[in-house]
């Protein structure tokens, strides 16, 4: 469900209400992991790297603000798996520009970079809106992100 807020400057720029839901790293890396696909929280945290408290409140914070969603997997105790809503599946184009810009302008001789394999041609993509090998668009459906 997507929701409409009353706003005040500077919230009245999309960009600023952005900004202010994935503020920081916690939240990108969450979602990185989440683009494979849902996870419980021990296999995001493992993915992650972030404390429990800080894992929790990042994902009340992704919940709250529509981008995942707590699906129910164990009644006895409560278990759950996370996955992304529409609003954060709606993300993938704009991490990809993130890994694509770090990848250009932020590189890191220590990095282990996350690898993009492009389904529709087999081929590993440099990040991008589109294969680097192919030149067909890269979404979510048809890119899997391959640790290297």
């Amino acid at each position: 469900m997507e929701k409409s807020l009353k706003c005040a400057a500077p919230l009245s720029c999309p960009i600023v209400r952005s900004a202010l839901l994935l503020g920081d790293e916690w939240i990108l890396l969450a979602l990185r992991a989440l683009f494979r696909g849902p996870l419980r929280f021990d296999d995001l945290q493992k993915q992650t790297g972030a404390a429990t408290n800080i894992l929790t409140t990042r994902l009340n914070r992704m919940i709250e603000g529509g981008l995942v969603e707590k699906v129910p997997y164990q009644e006895r105790p409560p278990r759950f798996n996370y996955q992304l809503t529409r609003a954060g599946r709606g993300l993938f184009p704009v991490v990809l520009e993130l890994m694509r810009f770090g990848d250009e302008y932020l590189q890191c001789e220590d990095a282990k970079p996350v690898r993009l394999r492009h389904a529709d041609c087999g081929k590993l993509s440099r990040p991008g809106q589109t294969c680097s090998e192919c030149g067909k668009p890269i979404r979510l459906g048809n890119v899997t992100l391959e640790d290297s």
